[in-house]
């Protein structure tokens, strides 16, 4: 049997209880003068906020492998994509295919399709190009490559013929000013969509000894303010990576902008918050109430006494400022409703240690020392902020291996010719075999078998120090009898320019590893514009590990 209490009303009108009368306010009044309810201060409520400051565009920028300023348009594009982009030394299988497609596109638009296959046949990809093994995945891209020409090719045939100079192509005199055109709109377009901007991206910015990016940008602010950015991980880009450097020279001038606002503050909200109106239903998503904090947990403590009894005590005055700036106020006075003013001091402005929204100095503040204009100065630098990111294109776990007093750059995935990832470790597990012989027996080894994806960094005492440096080394592996070195097969352990081998200052492999990502991000920025890179990550390994590297034992049987 099921029970159901239902109220009964004496009257249909909802007006007594919408009333809420108080049958005994005297005494209520008593309670609210026992607990000290009206012992408060007698202030006023914010009335109108007046705001007086400067804000200074950032205008400069340039990488760590750099020495002048270079012009940055915040209105442009993000700083991420002139600061991660990676530098391709070479096009790649599917960029070249791509390039050739496009001037045979041009071609044809203008009524000049015959001499497609000219162009074909004089820029066609070499035998050993085709033969690569990364069309054996994709053979339409094969026939396409078979029937169209090869972008690096094609580049110095374009110049040649932009410039007036002689082709392997026979084209008639009447059409040679139209294909030239063609020519040099196809350079244009080559140069905008396959060559990186010059002096940005990694070329300029990643600094290979300690997997990081470096640059610094410039602004005419508080007479010359330079923010570095000496240490970026590439994971996502914020004011708290950058530094003031006072020893650094700022780079050109540029106008600033007054700022004098008079407006009327409104009251912080945020959720969870006590509703003002008496009939108004609150939610239980935010309950404060039920928050563990323990005695010595003063941030949670103070957010808990924050909400639940100086909420409505804080105003909020929004001022809209643009993206890639320096703002610095001088002065903000509130009026209340006593008509009285107020000229408000920064905060913490007599606490050292408070140093919240705050830009530090590079190196940090010596002891003592005064504290610079900049510092006080808010920094909205020109980031993307939110943006769509792939999953690893490629990826390299950088661990120690104590066992054998080694350390290792272990490629988990990589890119091949036509910009497919490849799992290494999953390709070398395929191509394993069972040694020959009787596994009953004992059986002596040399060395055991590692993988041909974990690529040594040897530890190299430095000449006249104690330090040490990770340098790549080459190490053979057993190929079915052949001995082969071990190479790398992404970018990220590439040999640098000048050939020499890949080397990390010590300290970059810590004891729980380090991840290397490269990824692709994509954005749009205020003018609406795509913006698409690739970039690489860092963030933190997964701890040691081993490569069961072992000399001279014995297996028994």
């Amino acid at each position: 049997m099921t029970w159901r209490l239902e109220p009964s009303p004496r009257s249909v009108g909802i007006e007594e209880g919408l009333a809420a009368k108080v049958h005994d306010p005297l005494w209520l009044l008593a309670r609210q003068w026992q607990l000290g309810e009206f012992s408060g201060k007698d202030a006023g409520t914010p009335a109108v906020v007046q705001i007086a400051g400067t804000t200074t565009p950032v205008n400069a920028w340039r990488g760590a492998q750099q020495t002048t300023w270079s012009a940055l348009d915040a209105g442009l594009a993000p700083l991420d994509s002139l600061v991660e982009p990676e530098d391709h030394p070479t096009l790649d299988l599917r960029e070249r295919i791509e390039a050739g497609a496009h001037f045979l596109r041009m071609l044809a638009n203008a009524g000049l399709g015959r001499y497609a296959q000219a162009c074909v046949t004089a820029c066609a990809f070499t035998a050993a190009t085709l033969a690569d093994p990364a069309f054996s995945f994709d053979l339409m891209l094969l026939a396409v490559a078979r029937r169209t020409a090869d972008g690096s090719a094609l580049f110095t045939f374009a110049t040649q013929l932009a410039a007036g100079g002689a082709t392997p192509v026979a084209i008639d005199p009447d059409d040679t000013a139209a294909v030239q055109k063609i020519a040099i709109a196809w350079l244009s377009w080559y140069s905008e969509e396959m060559e990186p901007a010059p002096g940005t991206g990694t070329a300029v910015t990643w600094q290979e000894n300690r997997l990081e990016y470096g640059f610094a940008v410039s602004s005419p602010a508080a007479g010359g303010t330079v923010l570095a950015a000496d240490a970026y991980l590439g994971d996502g880009l914020d004011w708290y990576d950058f530094d003031i450097d006072p020893t650094a020279v700022a780079g050109p001038p540029a106008d600033s902008l007054n700022i004098a606002i008079k407006s009327v503050p409104a009251p912080v909200r945020y959720g969870g918050m006590p509703l003002p109106r008496f009939w108004a239903m609150e939610d239980a998503q935010c309950d404060f109430g039920s928050v563990e904090a323990a005695a010595n947990d003063i941030g949670r403590l103070l957010l808990v006494e924050f909400a639940t009894v100086y909420g409505n005590n804080w105003f909020v005055l929004p001022v809209k400022l643009s993206a890639g700036s320096l703002t610095m106020l001088s002065s903000v006075v509130v009026s209340d409703v006593f008509g009285r003013n107020f000229l408000l001091a920064r905060a913490g402005e007599d606490e050292p240690q408070w140093n919240l929204f705050s830009l530090d100095i590079k190196g940090g503040t010596p002891v003592g020392s005064p504290i610079l204009p900049a510092q006080n100065a808010l920094f909205l630098p020109p980031t993307a902020g939110p943006l769509s990111e792939s999953k690893a294109v490629e990826s390299v776990l950088f661990l120690r291996d104590d066992v054998a007093d080694l350390a290792w750059g272990v490629e988990g995935l990589v890119q091949d010719g036509l910009e497919r990832v490849k799992d290494r470790r999953a390709a070398w597990v395929g191509h394993r075999t069972i040694p020959p012989g009787d596994a009953s027996l004992p059986a002596y080894q040399v060395e055991t078998v590692v993988p041909d994806y974990w690529i040594p960094l040897a530890p190299e005492r430095l000449t006249g120090q104690n330090s040490i440096h990770l340098r790549m080394v080459p190490m053979e592996v057993d190929d079915g009898g052949t001995p082969r070195l071990i190479e790398p097969q992404g970018l990220l352990l590439a040999p640098a320019a000048d050939g020499t081998g890949l080397w990390l200052y010590d300290e970059e492999v810590p004891r729980e590893g380090t991840q290397v990502d490269r990824v692709h991000r994509y954005t749009r920025w205020l003018n609406g514009r795509s913006v698409t890179w690739t970039a690489r990550r860092r963030q933190t390994g997964s701890g040691e590990g081993s490569s069961g590297l072992r000399f001279d034992f014995l297996i028994p049987g």
